[in-house]
């Protein structure tokens, strides 16, 4: 199964999102949307798993969040990772937080106790709201869009690991289990 740890946003900021995609698509030549429901925040892809070692996974997770207790973190600005004449990945950012960055750290170090790739690239928390999008606005305007919206703080704490599959003819990320922060 394809597999990654990560966090909901829950109701007041996946709702946030949802009325910003809808602001930007006055501003769209083409492009696929983020389901709302599939709004999260990716901590690690672990890619495929197998069955078996969900318990060892959940387990290292428990470790790894023991020492955190919930905390809050807030959007900060919109970015784009580059496509070939499409921004690939649109996606809204959340401002430097010490308590996510060392949740982040944490889940790294005890999944590669049990034989994971530790990340190369350093964390960059963000949630993905469209992909191989095409605006007939730059990423000033539409970070100036996104200003004016109402945004709440998030509080953070559980963490899930989320299956990826295909159903309906539509990605979706299912829960398989959630570990609480302290």
């Amino acid at each position: 199964m394809r597999t990654f740890i990560g966090i909901e946003l829950g109701e007041k900021a996946t709702d946030e999102l949802s009325r910003f995609q809808e602001v930007l698509k006055n501003y769209t030549i083409k492009g696929r949307w983020t389901h709302k429901d599939n709004f999260h925040i990716t901590l690690k892809f672990l890619g495929e798993v197998e069955a078996e070692s969900i318990t060892e996974i959940e387990d290292a997770v428990k470790v790894a969040a023991k020492s955190i207790n919930p905390f809050y973190i807030k959007f900060d600005k919109v970015g784009f990772f580059k496509g070939n004449k499409d921004m690939r990945v649109l996606w809204v950012g959340t401002e430097e937080n010490p308590f996510l960055n060392k949740l982040h750290d944490n889940i790294d170090e005890e999944l590669h106790k049990i034989g994971f790739k530790k990340d190369e690239r350093k964390f960059t928390s963000h949630i993905t709201i469209a992909r191989d999008i095409r605006l007939n606005i730059g990423i000033e305007e539409v970070n100036n869009l996104f200003e004016k919206q109402k945004k709440n703080d998030i509080l953070v704490d559980t963490v899930f690991l989320y299956e990826s599959v295909i159903q309906e003819n539509r990605r979706k990320y299912i829960p398989i289990f959630s570990v609480p922060l302290r």
